[in-house]
């Protein structure tokens, strides 16, 4: 007897999910001519620098002279910075909203 009000209550969930449908209907309304909108932007590029790129004078020591005074100094590695494009410049088209 449970099981029979059990599938009868099913049955009727089931024909009331079947009868609740959504309602359609037709509209006219002009379209506009515009599929998509965008902006350009420019992207600038990105470039790594390398502070010691190429080497031109190794670092050391070395002795610094004035009239009777010696004195012993460091002398710094000297390089030649280097660029190396990552990215370079482009423009890139943004999504903005489009004219009516």
């Amino acid at each position: 007897m449970i099981l029979k009000t059990v599938a009868a209550t099913a049955a009727a969930l089931l024909v009331g999910t079947v009868a609740a449908q959504a309602e359609t209907y037709t509209v006219r309304e002009a379209q506009s001519r515009y599929i998509a909108c965008y902006e350009r932007v420019y992207v600038p590029a990105t470039i790594e620098v390398n502070t010691r790129g190429e080497l031109v004078r190794e670092g050391g020591e070395a002795w610094q002279t004035s009239g009777n005074h010696w004195n012993r100094v460091r002398e710094l590695p000297v390089y030649i910075q280097s660029r190396t494009v990552i990215e370079p410049d482009h423009y890139t088209l943004v999504r903005k909203s489009c004219p009516h």
